[in-house]
């Protein structure tokens, strides 16, 4: 049991390098080295504390729209049980400390920087030169949502997602305010996900409707 624990921790972990190896050097390669822009012209410009602010507020807010379009999506798609593969990613193993801060730097805090480098950095800054707003913004969470194709409530919470991410980054022109939305959202849900873990370990009781 051991065994398997270690070893699912560490193909966890090996997937989130992974995607910031992958969508963090393309991003890097095709942007920055190809067109030699500082990192200032690639989108990591200085942005008022407010407009910050008003992401972390924006992400709170945003939450209880994309668990709600989530959960249908994955109930009309054939039931909850689909999550697992999700679940078994955030939380690998048996939830321990290590697989706590493990998720949360790679999930809630270098993927999100990453991802943002890739779909928002590179893809809709590519899109804002050829399309209209709603057009890019469309197209670009479109992406966005099939990057994280593993489950139809993934998806469908992904798109709602991407289309705050692009907004966000073609009105402040800065990736530093979509960089904290994702990074807040994401450490937010590993939050609360490793709480509600605990608790039903603590209360066997409240796992029993678990799927």
């Amino acid at each position: 049991g051991l065994l398997v624990k270690e070893l699912s921790l560490a193909v966890s972990a090996a997937a989130y390098a992974l995607n910031v190896i992958c969508l963090g050097g393309a991003a890097y390669w095709l942007g920055v080295r190809r067109h030699r822009w500082t990192w200032a012209e690639f989108g990591l410009r200085p942005v008022p504390w407010s407009w910050l602010m008003l992401g972390v507020v924006v992400t709170v807010g945003l939450l209880p729209l994309r668990a709600a379009v989530g959960l249908a999506a994955q109930w009309l798609s054939g039931g909850l049980e689909g999550m697992q593969f999700r679940m078994d990613m955030l939380a690998p193993g048996a939830i321990s400390w290590p697989s706590f801060f493990i998720t949360l730097l790679g999930a809630g805090l270098l993927a999100p920087v990453a991802e943002e480098f890739y779909f928002r950095g590179l893809i809709h800054r590519w899109f804002q030169s050829r399309f209209t707003f709603w057009p890019r913004v469309l197209l670009s969470s479109a992406i966005f949502a099939l990057g994280h194709i593993d489950t139809p409530g993934v998806v469908a919470a992904s798109f709602i997602m991407g289309l705050v991410l692009a907004a966000a980054y073609d009105y402040s022109r800065s990736l530093w305010v979509p960089i904290t939305i994702h990074i807040f959202n994401n450490g937010l849900a590993v939050g609360l996900l490793y709480a509600i873990l605990a608790l039903m370990r603590l209360f066997p009781s409240l796992a029993g409707g678990w799927p």
